[in-house]
């Protein structure tokens, strides 16, 4: 493995749109694959492409930070330029040559989204709650609503406070080694820090940012994750083969769309791809 950037890849199901990614990338890319372990997703390492199935992956739980934090690991074993962290059902909007002469021009750029959570007291009264009320998993969400949970949150002996110097921003960012050697050491020498996200609903919103926006890189960051996404309610739209113009129209600096499947429309993934190919 001997590439200048590589790619952190979450991933957990539709294993030929995975593939379709991973071959696509890898011919000018060193790839690190996690598989969520709950994920019937199967594959082995080939070529430049290492494959790991360690951790089971919970939507908004702290384990998609301590999954993120072992592919980072892994990763910075080979001391790459840049890290660029995805998931598999993403899909480039740049060609692999387009890329690398993006982070050729802007080397020492950290891309990553952020926002302030005391920036008003809006996101700060949402942020609190997410950091605040213990999440306990989806069928704890479901059998008690949100000022259910809010209550049983102000308990004395389970209280939590909002910690200082909190970020958040979409889970996908694009670091340097330098970032990333950063966010090691901090996590290593910091525990508590980690410790702090359990049971605090998407933790990985918040993490990645809160080391990166409070430390000397912050100057260096671009307040831009570099991905197309339509918002649905709070979460990222399932793209289909009617947007494929607004995509392409809004293709800026965008990298990636995300996200898409390939059980709901296939054909805007093969109509991207062949852009890409053409």
């Amino acid at each position: 493995m001997s590439n200048k950037i590589c790619f952190l890849i979450a991933a957990h199901k539709n294993q030929n749109q995975l593939i379709r990614l991973i071959n696509h990338l890898k011919k000018d890319f060193d790839i690190y694959v996690h598989i969520d372990k709950k994920s019937k997703l199967y594959l082995e390492d080939f070529d430049n492409v290492k494959i790991f199935k360690k951790y089971k992956v919970y939507h908004g739980g702290v384990s998609q930070v301590i999954t993120t934090l072992f592919l980072i690991n892994e990763a910075y074993k080979n001391n790459y330029d840049r890290y660029i962290f995805i998931s598999g059902q993403d899909i480039p909007l740049k060609t692999n040559k387009e890329i690398i002469d993006f982070f050729d021009i802007n080397k020492d750029k950290e891309f990553i989204s952020y926002e302030n959570i005391r920036n008003n007291d809006g996101i700060y009264n949402e942020m609190s709650f997410r950091l605040n009320a213990y999440n306990f998993g989806k069928l704890y969400r479901k059998l008690l609503n949100r000022q259910i949970r809010k209550i049983i949150s102000e308990f004395p002996f389970i209280k939590r406070t909002t910690p200082e110097n909190i970020y958040y921003g979409s889970s996908w960012w694009n670091l340097t080694n330098n970032a990333i050697k950063y966010i090691l050491d901090y996590s290593e020498k910091n525990p508590d820090f980690l410790k702090r996200f359990n049971y605090t609903w998407g933790s990985d919103e918040f993490f990645f940012q809160s080391i990166v926006l409070s430390s000397e890189f912050r100057d260096n960051c671009i307040n831009d994750c570099l991905r197309y996404i339509i918002w649905d309610g709070g979460a990222p739209f399932n793209l289909k083969i009617e947007n494929y113009d607004s995509i392409k129209n809004n293709i800026n600096n965008n990298l990636f769309a995300r996200k898409f499947d390939e059980n709901i429309d296939n054909d805007i993934i093969d109509k991207l791809y062949g852009d890409l190919n053409g």
